[in-house]
């Protein structure tokens, strides 16, 4: 006789996050990825720049910020060191460029993780997250 076992429906985790990238289709990309995700349910605040993201800090609890790599002409470096030295709140670079230098100018400069924008998924955008909340809370 085969005994069936009923589990509990997989409850998501709660997720507020803003994302940093000034491309459209980019951010696009991100934001259907993530409500694929069976882990993770995700308010997502998008905007295209440093200044825009600024105010949305000022007034808003985060739990995790995606910035891209490029934002215009400069690169974003600049404001991961400034967000991780005045923020309680980890911090995730995306870049089309997967290249060792930029990851280690991204964790130089106070960064949690990386994703790369060639290899992004929704199992990939899941994983990086859950694990740097988890690493976070542990704190």
């Amino acid at each position: 006789m085969e005994t069936f076992v009923e589990r509990e429906p997989l409850r998501r985790e709660r997720v507020c996050a803003l994302l940093i990238d000034d491309d459209p289709d980019d951010a696009e990309i991100f934001r259907k990825l993530l409500a694929k995700s069976k882990h993770l349910d995700v308010d997502l605040a998008a905007f295209s720049s440093v200044t825009e993201a600024r105010a949305a800090l000022a007034s808003r609890r985060f739990d995790v910020i995606y910035v891209d790599y490029w934002l215009g002409l400069d690169t974003s470096i600049g404001f991961v060191r400034e967000f991780a030295g005045a923020h309680d709140v980890p911090s995730v670079l995306l870049t089309g460029l997967d290249e060792p230098d930029i990851r280690r100018l991204a964790f130089r400069a106070g960064a949690e993780a990386f994703l790369s924008k060639e290899q992004l998924s929704t199992q990939s955008i899941e994983g990086v997250t859950l694990a740097v909340l988890r690493h976070h809370a542990a704190l």
